[in-house]
């Protein structure tokens, strides 16, 4: 799996364990609503780190919360 894809599907589930669409998303990480969907589609072949840091604090969650998931496994990552 391609990194960007990776990461969105990590938006997508995160999306969907906090029951909140994309818009909702942005409203309570402050990442605008058409950079996540940008990430939730992979057509970034680079995300800011930033965004993840964002999401990651309007979620109350860690950086390695954010990455604990077995598609970022660095063995099976493509980039």
């Amino acid at each position: 799996m391609k990194l960007k894809d990776a990461i969105a599907k990590r938006i997508v589930d995160l999306c969907t364990e906090n029951k909140l669409t994309i818009h909702g998303l942005s409203l309570k990480t402050g990442v605008a609503n058409s950079t996540l969907i940008d990430m939730a589609k992979a057509r970034n072949g680079s995300v800011q780190i930033k965004f993840i840091y964002d999401i990651c604090a309007g979620l109350g969650i860690s950086f390695t919360e954010f990455f604990d998931m077995p598609y970022f496994n660095m063995q099976t990552l493509i980039d």
